[in-house]
C-alpha cells in the first residue's frame, strides 16, 4: 500500500500538475482497493496529503468526475467517493427499493416530513379531488448505497389509505400492495431537466445549480382514478433513465 509520503513524492515530482494529482488519485483507490461507493477523502484531505492547493485538487477532482470514476457530495457528511455505478431508472417506476435490490444496490429512505390536510389546488387537479377531500403528503430523501439519490415528495388521496401514515414508508409501492390492495394500472410520467436550489443542494449533497432530473409522476386505478402524483429530484450524476414507449409517447415544447 502507498504511504502518504509516497503520495506527496509522486504528487510534487512534476510541481503538482493535474495530471500528476489525476494520477495519485487513482492510485490511491487502486493501492487501497477501494470498491464503488468508498469514500476516497476530502478536498481539504485530499490537498495537505499532496502538498498542493485546493484549486489544484478540484481540477483534478473534475476531471475524475467528467470520466466518471469518482463522485463528490456536499454538505457535512460529504466528500469524494468512487464512483458507484448509475442506477439505471426504467420509466414508469415501480418502486425503488425493487429496482436497486435488482441492480445490487442497498437502498434506504430518510422520512422528511408528513402531513394530513387539503391539498393545493395543482394537486387536488392532478388527483381528481373535491374541495373538501383531504390527502396524505409525504416527503422523503431516498438513498442508493448510503448516499442521497432522489428527493420526492407524494400525495394520495386519505379516503383511499386509511392509517398510511402509521405505516414505515419505505416503499409507498409495497406498501399501497400489500396493505391496500392497490397498484397502478396507467402512469403517466413528465421528465425535465432542472437544478438544485440551496435546500434541495443540502439534503442532496450536491452543489447549487446542479444539474438535477426532474420527474412528475400520476399514477391511476382501473377504474381511471388517480391515486397518487408525486414530484421527484434526481442526482443526473448518479441516474441514468431508460424510457420504453408503447406508442402513447408524448412530447411537449416549453418556452424557456
Amino acid at each position: 500500500m502507498t504511504d502518504r509520503s509516497e503520495d506527496k513524492d509522486r504528487a510534487l515530482s512534476t510541481g503538482g500538475s493535474t495530471e500528476e494529482i489525476v494520477g495519485s488519485i487513482q492510485s490511491i483507490i487502486t493501492d487501497r482497493s477501494l470498491a464503488p461507493g468508498d469514500r476516497i477523502g476530502a478536498e481539504r484531505e485530499l490537498a495537505q496529503r499532496f502538498g498542493v492547493s485546493r484549486w489544484t485538487i478540484r481540477r483534478a477532482l473534475e476531471q475524475l468526475e467528467s470520466q466518471g470514476q469518482i463522485l463528490r457530495t456536499h454538505g457535512r457528511s460529504g466528500g469524494i467517493f468512487v464512483a458507484p455505478k448509475k442506477l439505471i431508472r426504467t420509466t414508469p417506476l415501480g418502486g425503488l427499493p425493487v429496482y436497486l435490490r435488482a441492480q445490487g444496490i442497498e437502498s434506504g429512505t430518510t422520512v422528511l416530513g408528513t402531513r394530513a390536510g387539503p391539498p393545493d389546488d395543482e394537486i387536488a387537479k392532478q388527483l381528481g379531488l373535491e374541495s373538501d377531500a383531504w390527502v396524505f403528503h409525504i416527503e422523503r430523501l431516498r438513498l442508493a448505497g448510503g448516499l442521497p439519490l432522489v428527493l420526492e415528495t407524494s400525495d394520495m388521496p386519505c379516503d383511499l389509505f386509511p392509517g398510511l401514515l402509521d405505516q414505515p414508508l419505505g416503499s409507498l409501492y409495497e406498501i399501497f400492495d400489500s396493505k391496500y390492495d392497490i397498484r397502478p394500472e396507467v402512469t403517466v410520467e413528465t421528465i425535465t431537466a432542472a437544478t438544485a436550489d440551496r435546500e434541495v443542494a443540502g439534503l442532496l449533497q450536491v452543489s447549487v445549480g446542479a444539474a438535477l432530473i426532474s420527474v412528475t409522476r400520476t399514477a391511476e386505478l382501473r377504474s381511471g382514478r388517480p391515486f397518487e402524483c408525486s414530484k421527484e429530484l434526481w442526482r443526473a450524476d448518479r441516474t441514468a433513465i431508460t424510457v420504453r414507449s408503447d406508442g402513447t409517447t408524448t412530447y411537449t415544447t416549453t418556452d424557456a
